[in-house]
């Protein structure tokens, strides 16, 4: 009887972490994100409007600067912070340069306990 009960435990045990390293493999397949690069704090305190050619200068500023990085994405309207898959330059030291236009990135969506962000491994410009 405890034979049973153990080798019963065990299997839901399992079954759980397969599930859950299932789920964990979902959220880490190749995306692509359209959409215009922010910095995220003058985005999200709307500073000097936040985007848009008119705040170009002051991204590129705060994004020099060290502020995070982040991509207004076009469909949603949701913000993601951006960070380098492996290999990848820095995203600030990358994306920089495009501050204010739209992009088109491709990564992984990443999130764990609430924070989401997008590891890119390639940008393309619409230039």
């Amino acid at each position: 009887m405890k034979t049973t009960k153990l080798f019963l435990a065990l299997a839901i045990v399992g079954l759980t972490l397969a599930g859950s390293l299932g789920a964990q493999e979902k959220a880490m397949k190749e995306a692509t994100i359209k959409g215009e690069i922010i910095d995220t704090k003058c985005y999200l305190t709307g500073m000097m409007g936040g985007r848009g050619e008119e705040h170009k200068d002051c991204a590129i500023a705060c994004i020099k600067g060290g502020l995070p990085v982040g991509i207004l994405e076009e469909k949603t309207g949701k913000v993601y912070v951006v960070v380098p898959a492996k290999g990848q330059k820095g995203a600030n030291e990358a994306l920089v340069q495009y501050a204010a236009e739209t992009l088109t990135l491709k990564g992984m969506f990443i999130e764990k306990g609430g924070t989401k962000v997008f590891a890119y491994n390639s940008i393309e410009s619409a230039k």
